[in-house]
């Protein structure tokens, strides 16, 4: 006998998956961007209903937002949205750099021409303003976005995904200090450089060189 329910089951399972993860992404981005600060209530109640979704996808984002750090939740109290320490800043600035590297290597030689000329303007971005903390952050976030939706690589792309709002809130204002101004410039240049020529070992020390983690 076949299960008719079996499909529908699995595709409302589905659609509750999505919502969960486009609510992460949505909250998480509202910590990210400073509309919610460290210390702002969120309570999952007013959150869906100003969202007009039911309270537990709601409570499953938060849950994910929790293991990364970006909030605390007191149960049946409220969320708040967690502080960062110089600490935190620091350890994700490596963690970055080096998993900057690892995507850079994987998606090194599965780019195109044309995605080789796209990534190439990104990379530009980083080097344009190295005073603008905020403007060298988001741009090397979208290089790395690239890079990992293009590393043919699944784990690599779910890990980034899951890391990438704490990331972006720790280093959203770290500063590239003015010593190391022309060393990130050069970096750049050297990844443009290896990435059209598809040296993914020379793709991989330059990105690194860019986060001047080695």
């Amino acid at each position: 006998m076949i299960d008719v329910e079996r499909p529908a089951r699995a595709e409302i399972a589905t659609k509750k998956q999505l919502l969960a993860e486009g609510l992460f992404h949505l909250i998480g981005e509202r910590i990210v961007s400073g509309d919610l600060a460290p210390g702002a209530r969120i309570r999952d109640s007013e959150l869906a209903a100003e969202l007009s979704v039911s309270r537990t996808p709601v409570r499953e984002a938060l849950q994910r937002l929790e293991r990364i750090g970006l909030v605390t939740m007191y149960p049946s109290r409220y969320t708040e949205v967690s502080s960062i320490t110089p600490e935190q800043i620091e350890n994700a600035h490596v963690f970055a750099g080096l998993q900057a590297g690892i995507i850079t290597r994987l998606a090194c030689t599965r780019l195109t021409p044309d995605e080789v000329q796209t990534v190439c303007g990104l990379i530009r971005a980083v080097s344009a303003d190295l005073t603008d903390a905020a403007a060298t952050s988001r741009a090397r976030r979208a290089v790395v976005a690239y890079l990992a939706a293009r590393s043919g690589n699944a784990l690599q792309q779910s890990l980034v995904d899951e890391a990438s709002l704490a990331l972006a809130r720790a280093l959203k204002a770290h500063e590239v200090p003015a010593d190391r101004h022309a060393s990130v410039t050069a970096a750049c240049a050297e990844l443009e450089d290896a990435l059209h020529r598809g040296d993914a070992d020379a793709a991989e020390q330059a990105c690194r060189r860019m986060y001047y983690v080695i």
